[in-house]
């Protein structure tokens, strides 16, 4: 009727903000709630990732080696040792003549996260009746060098320590590693190839999908270091932002590509080393 007020109409038009409001809060609760169990998820996957193998499932007998050190077992398999590299010139004769010694026709246990692109298992090894891992043994014999890799990189820092006495008295690859950051000439001779360079870091560069570690003045034709976003997080995770690398003496290890000057993409924070020094101090053995 003309006149007369829709008390029902106009109660039900004044709740709906507040309906409204109360469904917006609880779409917002729950979506904060799924957020934090997928933060939770994100934020505890690196850690899963990052352990070491330390279950040795795999059993078999070394027959013979393969081209690059792979051991060919006594039922056919090929296996690829996790985490290493010859990284020098001249490492592969050593690398037979130590596996000759110490792993054909014995024994091995091992731990495999699966098989590359070529078909070959790839795993961490242990020779039966030894206290240490194959990898321990080759890189503290200055065999090889520590690589990172996906399924590995929790036992960087225990191979990192294995290596460097080694390192240290500049045994067997180590006589000609790392390569000097300035020595444009010889990094480029490992094109393609893994290697370690090491040098002061010039100056860090900030990009929309990539940072850098600069070696020299001019990145067109000087060392640098590509770092992608997932490298740049883990580093600050270790509590060391970009930023504070100028200056310091950093190595770094990965494979030589070209990019006007020679270029490492930096895909995991344990592709890079740098000294606890203050930038701008010299360190043993600069010049």
């Amino acid at each position: 009727m003309p006149g007369r007020l829709d008390v029902s109409s106009m109660t039900a038009r004044s709740a709906a903000p507040a309906l409204r409001t109360r469904s917006r809060w609880r779409a917002h609760a729950l979506s904060c709630l799924v957020g934090a169990a997928v933060l939770s998820a994100v934020l505890s996957a690196p850690a899963l990732a990052a352990n070491c193998p330390g279950t040795y499932d795999g059993r078999g007998r070394v027959a013979g080696l393969e081209p690059g050190g792979d051991l060919r077992l006594a039922d056919g398999i090929v296996l690829r040792l996790a985490g290493l590299s010859l990284a020098g010139a001249s490492g592969e004769p050593a690398l037979r003549a130590a596996l000759e010694e110490i792993a054909l026709e014995r024994d091995i246990e091992f731990a495999t996260a699966g098989k590359d692109r070529y078909g070959r298992l790839v795993g961490i090894v242990w020779l039966s009746g030894h206290a240490a891992t194959l990898q321990d043994e080759l890189l503290a014999r200055g065999i090889a060098a520590a690589r990172p890799e996906k399924d590995v990189l929790g036992c960087m820092p225990a191979w990192l320590d294995r290596e460097r006495p080694a390192r240290d008295a500049k045994l067997g690859i180590w006589a000609e590693l790392p390569l000097d950051a300035r020595d444009i000439a010889a990094i480029r001779t490992r094109e393609g190839r893994f290697t370690i360079v090491a040098g002061r870091v010039r100056s860090v560069g900030n990009g929309r999908r990539v940072d850098y570690l600069s070696f020299g003045p001019v990145w067109r034709q000087d060392m640098t270091g590509r770092l992608e976003k997932p490298a740049r997080i883990a580093l600050e995770a270790r509590g060391t932002t970009l930023a504070e690398l100028a200056g310091r003496h950093v190595a770094m290890r990965g494979t030589v590509l070209e990019a006007g000057g020679p270029a490492f993409d930096i895909v995991w924070a344990e592709q890079i080393e740098w000294s606890g020094a203050a930038p701008g101090t010299r360190q043993a053995g600069e010049r």
